[in-house]
């Protein structure tokens, strides 16, 4: 499994965690490849390189702030490590938005598994921006509860964030058992103190519930969607977890 960052947002903590720091710092953006027998995975296409020249690309001024290098694109960060788009077998999204499905379009040869009351909902609305997604050559399997994705790949529904949103269960040969969580929890004291900003607080903590369930309580084995922090300490590509 390879992490690659791809950009990130200037907000606030305040608006992941309650009682948080109200002063804008940057948060991270990710995506994970993640090597099997059946092919090659991609969780989550980031942000799209149209940020890097226009930042309030999506939703205009005054807005949330884009943070992007050139170099951020995944299909940039995918090519530093030999990565074709038409290499990626399947895509995982956790869920739609515009951080999460910015580069769908990058990869129409692959198979994107989403939950499909996540599909459903997210259609035709604003604020999951159809002009990264919801495009005609893309293949999007809808599935629904825990799925098998590839050998030592599971989707499991982490609602909260939005109805449908998944986390990926990555189950590595010498690391074990992780989590890569999405939105199901923006950075670890999400998990630690059980507390979360969310559209659905009361299906959110039970994602974070059955998430620290998953990992035995071993937050370390937890991948946070937005955590500089957490994202500091783990391994970024060309590094590995095996």
């Amino acid at each position: 499994m390879t992490i690659f960052r791809t950009g990130g947002v200037d907000i606030a903590p305040s608006a992941f965690l309650p009682g948080a720091s109200t002063e804008v710092s940057f948060h991270p953006v990710w995506s994970a490849l993640i090597r099997t027998t059946e092919g090659n995975v991609l969780f989550d296409t980031g942000l799209h390189p149209v940020h890097v020249e226009r930042p309030d690309a999506t939703f205009g001024p005054g807005n949330l702030k884009v943070v992007m290098a050139k170099e951020d694109s995944i299909v940039s960060r995918l090519s530093e490590i030999g990565i074709r788009p038409d290499d990626i077998a399947i895509v995982v999204n956790s869920h739609l938005h515009f951080d999460h499905a910015g580069n769908n379009g990058a990869f129409p040869k692959a198979t994107f598994v989403v939950q499909g009351d996540h599909l459903a909902f997210a259609k035709g609305k604003p604020n999951f921006p159809g002009v990264y997604w919801d495009i005609p050559e893309l293949s999007y399997l809808p599935v629904a509860g825990r799925a098998r994705v590839a050998p030592g790949l599971e989707v499991v529904p982490t609602p909260g964030h939005a109805p449908g949103h998944q986390s990926l269960v990555v189950d590595l040969a010498e690391t074990g058992r992780v989590v890569l969580c999405g939105d199901a929890a923006f950075t670890r004291l999400n998990l630690e103190r059980g507390e979360i900003k969310q559209p659905d607080e009361a299906a959110a903590k039970e994602s974070m519930a059955l998430i620290r369930s998953l990992v035995e309580g071993d937050l370390d084995r937890v991948f946070t969607s937005h955590d500089p922090a957490s994202f500091a300490r783990w391994r970024h590509a060309p590094s590995v977890y095996r």
